[in-house]
């Protein structure tokens, strides 16, 4: 009984730490790792690449005792059930600081594979989750050309960029959406189903009290970005169902802003759906602490003003509707005095505009609101 006690002691983590603190043996930790990349076979899942990719964050990103169970955590991900995160320390730059997320969906689906993975399996899968995802392709049947897609564009082989969109999407899209301008943190790495990204800066909630031309930065870019978003990229439409505070990230010394966590979206193949021609003009629908959206008309439409309104709702008002509270509130006094078109054209990009006769939906719509506000706002920060 007590060698039992004893054998089970020293296989456990407590005392896998009580020893790496005792002996102060970095080198033990680096093999501990190891054996554990080559315990989970990674290059059988996701190919050399990203193995490489695996070694060059074990060797740039600085762990202790302390947080050795995350990067444990993070390198093994693929037998977790719950999103993880953990920031590290870049060797590269004591400066930097690099956060890893990872975003395990199904403990069951990855204890099933076999190797080598099953392609088709793999399919079944998603389409049978696909309702569930917190990403959402549609078109339902665009999913082929959205794999298809980052078949040809990722590196990645078919098998992978299913097994990434039943587990992690952002894997796939994080890179190409940085390689082609889009506002994410620069990646530092992906190993298995983990993305290590960089630590770009403050969550806006850091500056609702910052001086009006920090807020109005930061305003130009998040309207900017939202008209980037939904033009998209090879014909795939994106559109953030998420923009808060927690997900949006600016950095005051480059004026910079970053949308993080875009797990939460719906990606729209353009030319496959029913109004391909059409634009959806989306409705200000009431709800109360949300925002509230009609995930068909996303999906039916060529093209949807939806990032356009939800954009425009952060600046205008809070979630509750409270139009003191929206980050741009309150708006001096000088500033309302000589522009006095600023918050009629926030008022028009949320609520809609007045429609009239001789007017068209195109005249009148929320992407030539979103135009004139940005032209408006570059206007003022000159006066800065």
């Amino acid at each position: 009984m007590i060698l039992m006690f004893i054998l089970r002691f020293l296989l456990s983590k407590r005392f896998m730490i009580l020893l790496i603190v005792i002996l102060n043996a970095r080198d033990f930790i680096d093999h501990m790792i190891s054996l554990k990349v080559k315990d989970i076979q990674l290059d059988h899942i996701f190919g050399k690449s990203l193995v490489k990719q695996c070694n060059y964050i074990l060797a740039n990103v600085e762990y202790d005792e302390a947080n050795t169970h995350n990067i444990l955590g993070h390198l093994i991900s693929r037998f977790g059930s719950h999103r993880q995160t953990a920031m590290f320390q870049s060797k590269i730059n004591q400066n930097d600081k690099i956060i890893a997320k990872s975003y395990p969906k199904s403990m069951e689906i990855m204890r099933s594979l076999t190797y080598p993975l099953n392609r088709e399996y793999l399919r079944k899968e998603y389409m049978a989750k696909v309702f569930k995802s917190d990403l959402h392709i549609c078109p339902h049947e665009s999913v082929q050309q959205f794999v298809n897609f980052f078949t040809t564009h990722s590196g990645h082989n078919e098998t992978a960029v299913w097994l990434f969109l039943l587990t992690n999407p952002q894997v796939l899209i994080h890179p190409y959406l940085q390689a082609h301008g889009f506002p994410v943190p620069p990646l530092f790495g992906i190993c298995g189903l983990t993305i290590f990204q960089m630590h770009v800066g403050q969550t806006l909630h850091h500056f609702y009290e910052a001086n009006f031309d920090i807020k109005l930065r930061i305003a130009k870019q998040l309207l900017e970005a939202a008209l980037k978003f939904t033009n998209g990229f090879e014909g795939f439409r994106m559109y953030i169902t998420d923009i808060t505070a927690d997900n949006l990230i600016y950095n005051v010394e480059r004026d910079k802003l970053y949308f993080i966590d875009l797990n939460t979206a719906y990606i729209v193949h353009a030319g496959s759906t029913t109004n391909s021609d059409d634009i959806d003009q989306h409705e200000n629908i009431a709800c109360d602490d949300c925002f509230a959206f009609v995930p068909i008309r996303l999906c039916t439409y060529g093209i949807s003003d939806m990032n356009l309104l939800e954009s425009c709702r952060f600046l205008r008002e809070d979630l509750k509707r409270d139009r003191t509270k929206g980050f741009l509130k309150p708006i001096p006094t000088e500033i309302t005095t000589k522009y006095t078109d600023l918050e009629t054209l926030l008022d028009n990009c949320v609520d809609g505009g007045i429609k009239t006769e001789a007017e068209t939906i195109e005249e009148n719509s929320r992407f030539l609101t979103t135009l004139k506000l940005i032209e408006l706002i570059s206007n003022i920060l000159n006066e800065f």
